[in-house]
């Protein structure tokens, strides 16, 4: 198989697949992160819930204790009264309107928790910036507020008001009733549910409630993460209990199934696969007739070369003998001899065009003058350009010996004139030069015609291409042959060009020959 054939079959098969495969992948983990957030999102849904049910479970301790201290006795002793009768009260402490406490009283008789609890508020009654700051915040929309802080390795809460006579009661929220008031409305754990025969299906996950010193203080949930894996989302809790979290621990959402992807691709592959196969077996079969057409024009070529031989040199020796005969006959017989000089170069250029096209185009060079050639080429051409009045202008310059191979420069300059033959003729023009300079020959050959467009510069040295194709043109031609001088000229080490000629009317076209020079008779190399 041709590898270039090959090349182009698994570019066809693997690109489309290749794209599409990307594609896919591409589609396949935006579709995963689609999940992914659609979980994570009704995650935290679920997690705002249970924060909210919270802070409503904190709302109502509020409101409890609000309600239990809108009577507080003024006297001292009435208030411990109060407080042995009042249950949602176990700790307070009571300021007056100049913010000094006055109960418990710093001096006097306490009882062991009263000690205690000015033990460990001695931070924030010492001042009377406390009571100060309730008062400021009793001005506001909210009659009450919560003061936070830490003692014993956790979190403290005292929950304060203004009295409406000027006193400021701060009563501390225990650790116990806290919980115990937070627990109370969250989800039973798995001991709890299993105590009271709850068989509610579990999602499998865990949440867990865990305070400001990073402890979980509760949680449900029978999923268990791994050692070492933290969780997977968390949200903090309102005020006044923003330093404790939420966190969720569970599997992560199960992945999009690929099942489908993989069967679209096995799919696509198999139908690129025949599609290849099949574009394999029809290239290669038109490759096959290709080939035979070009054999068999090869081989009509050679079979007609030479009978054309021997008509084109009767037709000459005839002209020779009819050196006297009427006009009319000398311009048949010249017609004809026109006629089979041209069809030889066209039959010449088919072998060489196939003998290029299988890679075996070879050169011959042996010692040949290049003037020389040029004038044996151009006798050919007179009578052609005669007839079309093309007046030929020759400055030759290369006179010294060279190794070329006169057919191949011959089917060169061949090439270029029946051009000018054919599509300059209007310029009745044409010039041929040579120039030897060192190693280096070179043969021009410019008309006065039409000229070539910028875009036509270089395809015209394409196999078949042609300016005009239309019929009305009245130039016949295969469009081969300035590919062929081009493959000719480069065998020789050399090239050939279209020269620029913007200032100039027509084409000028530039054949370079590297051939060395060779040494005259009795002169030593």
């Amino acid at each position: 198989m041709n590898p270039r054939l090959a090349l182009a079959l698994i570019v066809l098969a693997t690109a489309p697949l290749a794209a599409l495969a990307w594609l896919g992948v591409r589609l396949a983990e935006g579709e995963a992160a689609a999940v992914e957030e659609r979980f994570e999102g009704v995650i935290t849904a679920r997690l705002d819930e249970t924060r909210d049910t919270i802070t409503r479970a904190v709302d109502g301790l509020e409101g409890d204790l609000l309600a239990a201290t809108a009577d507080l006795p003024a006297d001292p002793t009435a208030v411990r009264a109060h407080l042995r009768d009042e249950r949602r009260l176990s700790h307070l402490l009571v300021f007056d309107a100049d913010g000094r406490l006055i109960h418990p009283p710093p001096e006097g008789d306490k009882s062991d928790a009263e000690r205690a609890l000015l033990e460990r508020t001695r931070g924030i009654w010492q001042g009377r910036d406390f009571a100060r700051a309730a008062h400021a915040e009793s001005e506001g929309p909210a009659p009450s507020s919560w003061y936070i802080w830490y003692w014993g390795g956790g979190l403290n809460l005292l929950y304060r008001r203004a009295l409406p006579d000027g006193r400021t009661v701060a009563v501390e929220v225990d650790r116990p009733r806290l919980l115990s008031t937070v627990i109370s409305a969250l989800p039973a754990t798995e001991v709890q549910r299993a105590a009271r025969g709850d068989a509610a299906p579990d999602p499998g996950e865990r949440i867990a409630l865990v305070d400001s010193s990073g402890r979980i203080v509760y949680q449900w949930g029978h999923f268990t993460p791994p050692d070492g894996v933290q969780p997977r989302l968390d949200r903090a809790l309102a005020p006044p209990l923003e330093a404790w979290r939420l966190t969720w621990s569970g599997p992560p959402p199960p992945a999009p199934g690929r099942g489908g992807l993989y069967a679209g691709l096995a799919a696509v592959a198999l139908a690129l696969l025949g599609l290849a196969l099949w574009f394999h077996r029809a290239s290669t079969a038109e490759l096959r007739r290709a080939a035979r057409r070009v054999s068999f024009v090869n081989q009509v070529s050679h079979e007609l070369k030479t009978p054309l031989t021997n008509i084109r040199m009767y037709a000459e020796l005839l002209d020779d003998d009819l050196w006297d005969a009427d006009d009319r006959t000398r311009r048949r017989l010249a017609v004809i001899v026109d006629e089979s000089r041209r069809l030889s170069r066209l039959i010449a250029n088919i072998l060489t065009f196939a003998r290029h096209q299988r890679e075996r185009l070879t050169l011959r060079p042996t010692p040949e003058r290049l003037d020389t050639i040029v004038d044996h080429v151009v006798e050919q051409f007179r009578p052609a350009f005669a007839h079309k009045q093309i007046e030929i202008e020759l400055d030759l310059d290369a006179p010294d010996p060279a190794r070329l191979d006169a057919d191949a420069v011959g089917q060169i300059l061949g090439n270029l004139l029946g051009n000018i033959e054919k599509y300059a003729a209007a310029g009745q023009h044409a010039r041929i030069t040579t120039r030897r300079d060192g190693d280096r020959l070179t043969l021009t050959v410019a008309d006065r015609g039409p000229g070539v467009p910028a875009r036509h510069r270089e395809r015209i040295f394409e196999p078949f291409h042609r300016i005009s194709d239309a019929l009305t043109d009245g130039v016949a031609g295969t469009g081969i042959g300035l590919g062929i001088a081009r493959a000719l000229a480069r065998l020789h080490g050399g090239d050939l060009v279209l020269a620029p000629s913007a200032d100039t009317p027509g084409a000028t076209f530039v054949v370079t020959l590297h051939a060395a020079r060779e040494p005259a008779p009795g002169e030593t190399p």
